[in-house]
């Protein structure tokens, strides 16, 4: 799994929403349009097309930044603590 920065500009309302929630349903909100995704390549693949059904091309912008391991894990906040980058994988044992 790769991890990336998702950014957004949006400039309708309602495409707005619909990027958010495409986001939110693929990584962690850390800003109102930013969030950190942990994707295998066919869910970026995913999330990519969900995307650009959603986006003006000629008014919209989304970011995929690609984070290292070490740059992923080395981000620090000021203000409110941030969960780590990978806090949302889970292992179920049974």
């Amino acid at each position: 799994m790769q991890t990336y920065l998702v950014a957004y500009d949006i400039s309708d309302p309602k495409r707005l929403r619909r990027v958010a929630k495409a986001c939110e349903d693929f990584g962690l909100r850390r800003q109102y349009s930013v969030f950190f995704c942990r994707l295998a390549a066919v869910d970026v693949v995913r999330l990519k097309t969900r995307l650009y059904d959603v986006i003006d091309l000629d008014h919209d912008q989304v970011l995929f930044i690609p984070l290292c391991e070490r740059c992923a894990s080395a981000i620090e906040s000021l203000g409110r603590p941030t969960e780590p980058y990978d806090a949302r994988d889970v292992v179920i044992i049974s």
